[in-house]
């Protein structure tokens, strides 16, 4: 049941996040593009490779590799702009990486899968890019065109749409984890440890772009921000339709407790800095 509703529920939350994104954020965040670059290749080459070591150091078993490879290749999470903002960080950059590994999710998810070496069983590479193109970027690219040709009908949209959107969010994992609770309680033990490390790895490599010239604080925020909220409902999606294999998803939704702890952390982080200079200031 899960498998026929998914494809469904994933592309009402792509064409969602479609709405709220302007191509106008692309072209302000190109016209600087090194923390942009940064940025991509942290999430989209960085992270994959950690999950690769880690696999390799723990010896997982490979059910859980696979699952920590998919939930490590997805694109950024519906809700990393929102906590960018909410984070003070770059909010034009994080859009801007959440268009970007959106849109070329149905092209990156199965060329990092086939380059990572790991077994994914006799699906097709081509067949998940087709589907993935279908079920992510042509639902992403309809609500971009629906803000791009009346963007006060997107806002009112994407403002109806919000709080049932984050219900079918929380709907796919509630039901993923109810479906593969034994393999839960099986598995919490080895996947939970190589998910923490992937997560809180990958944050603070992001943040160690501030290191690099021309890369802001904010901008390293927002990086931290993109590469730490994975897109579960893509991972899940993947594994229950795509895969047919649902116990793949076992990864993906500890991580997506995980990150939504660490993605906290930032915040209250980024907010208590402020208070201090703030304090300084006022001093």
């Amino acid at each position: 049941m899960l498998a026929l509703i998914l494809p469904l529920a994933l592309a009402f939350l792509m064409f969602t996040v479609g709405l709220q994104l302007a191509v106008a954020d692309l072209f302000a965040t190109a016209r600087a593009p090194r923390a942009l670059l940064a940025g991509l290749c942290v999430q989209m080459l960085v992270l994959p490779a950690l999950a690769w070591i880690l696999i390799r150091l723990l010896h997982l078993p490979p059910d859980i590799a696979l699952g920590l490879m998919i939930i490590a290749i997805c694109p950024g999470g519906i809700t990393s702009n929102y906590v960018s903002l909410l984070a003070g960080a770059d909010v034009a950059l994080s859009t801007t990486m959440t268009l970007v590994t959106s849109l070329a999710a149905s092209l990156t998810i199965p060329a990092l899968l086939g380059l990572s070496g790991i077994e994914i069983g006799t699906t097709s590479l081509l067949r998940m890019a087709l589907v993935m193109t279908a079920v992510t970027a042509v639902p992403l690219a309809a609500g971009m065109l629906v803000r791009r040709s009346k963007e006060a009908r997107a806002n009112t949209i994407a403002a109806a749409f919000d709080r049932p959107a984050k219900l079918v969010f929380a709907g796919i994992v509630l039901a993923t984890f109810w479906q593969n609770r034994e393999a839960l309680l099986v598995h919490a033990g080895e996947t939970g440890p190589a998910v923490v490390m992937l997560n809180v790895s990958a944050v603070l490599l992001a943040l160690s772009t501030r290191l690099m010239r021309g890369v802001s604080r904010a901008q390293a925020l927002a990086i931290a921000v993109e590469t730490g909220l994975q897109n579960a409902a893509i991972a899940i999606f993947i594994c229950t339709s795509l895969l047919g294999r649902a116990e793949l998803a076992v990864p993906a939704l500890i991580y997506a407790v995980v990150m939504n702890l660490t993605a906290l952390a930032l915040v209250a982080s980024n907010r208590a800095q402020r208070q201090l200079q703030d304090g300084g200031i006022a001093a």
